[in-house]
């Protein structure tokens, strides 16, 4: 597994590779915590074609989410945005998405960079 936080104008790219636990989620997301506690800074997930991941990781990912984050200290609006490689993995990260619904913030799984983006930032 390989992943590379990259600060943009606005945002913050996640790019990800490899085969992921969710033990390897959870440290991309403490690091990602770390730099921005309050969780002020969108965040855009581009996941790799080759990037493989176990549906069973989400309820750990998401706890630990829920145990990172507090509620009252998200700011509004604040967006998470997971773009995929291809319908598959799109699939995929919309199972996450939907379990992701506890958390205080937004998450939506895109296949397309445009769409992706206007979503994010708006």
């Amino acid at each position: 597994m390989t992943y590379e936080i990259v600060p943009q104008d606005g945002f913050v790219e996640v790019h990800v590779s490899g085969k992921v636990s969710h033990w390897d989620l959870l440290k991309i997301v403490h690091a990602l915590h770390k730099k921005d506690p309050k969780k002020e800074t969108p965040d855009l997930w581009i996941l790799d074609q080759d990037l493989d991941f176990s549906l069973h990781a989400f309820p750990t990912i998401i706890q630990g989410l829920l145990n990172l984050v507090a509620r009252g200290a998200v700011k509004k609006g604040c967006k998470s945005a997971i773009l995929a490689a291809d319908k598959f993995q799109c699939a995929k990260v919309d199972i996450y998405c939907a379990e992701a619904a506890v958390l205080p913030y937004e998450i939506r799984a895109f296949t397309c960079r445009t769409e992706t983006m206007d979503w994010l930032l708006s």
